[in-house]
């Protein structure tokens, strides 16, 4: 059924108490900076970031209407959309970032001013995946790397958004 698709999301939501699971996100920052509050307002706090994720797509898609979509601006919109997702959404695990990582790979290679952003999320990312894999949760912090993250995306959202005259999503150098 069509509505499957919508509510397989929501229902998985139940499965941890968790905000994020070996991710530097929104949530899991918060979840690291406040988690008695956490805990205590999880179902609150899931459906709001939910709302905040929405949010934060309709207005960046209602800002960027007025652009003619060309392949690369494309490229850009489709990345930041996904990242936000990634981003905002309420358990989210580090494997929902792998497509991100390959979309700012591309980006980074059609404009040299995204290399930073790229190399930053990518070498989160894989922290994070060692993280996992040697089974370092204690040794790893979430803490700084959430941090990070979540400046890196908002300087990968202005070079979107923000940049003059737009000279971002206009030419590719």
């Amino acid at each position: 059924m069509f509505s499957n698709a919508f509510f397989i999301y929501a229902g998985q939501t139940s499965d941890y108490k968790e905000l994020a699971l070996n991710i530097a996100n929104f949530p899991k920052f918060l979840q690291l900076a406040f988690s008695t509050a956490v805990l205590d307002h999880y179902e609150l706090l899931k459906r709001g970031l939910m709302v905040l994720t929405c949010l934060i797509l309709l207005a960046g898609f209602w800002y960027l209407r007025r652009l003619d979509l060309t392949p690369q601006r494309f490229l850009v919109v489709a990345t930041w959309s996904f990242w936000t997702c990634t981003m905002f959404l309420p358990l989210m695990h580090d494997r929902y970032s792998y497509f991100v990582m390959v979309m700012l790979a591309l980006v980074a290679l059609l404009d040299r001013r995204m290399i930073g952003v790229a190399l930053v999320s990518i070498g989160i990312s894989t922290v994070l995946y060692l993280r996992y894999l040697l089974n370092a949760d204690a040794a790893i912090d979430l803490w700084p790397l959430a941090i990070i993250q979540i400046i890196n995306y908002c300087g990968f959202t202005a070079g979107t958004f923000l940049h003059p005259q737009l000279e971002y999503l206009h030419s590719f150098r």
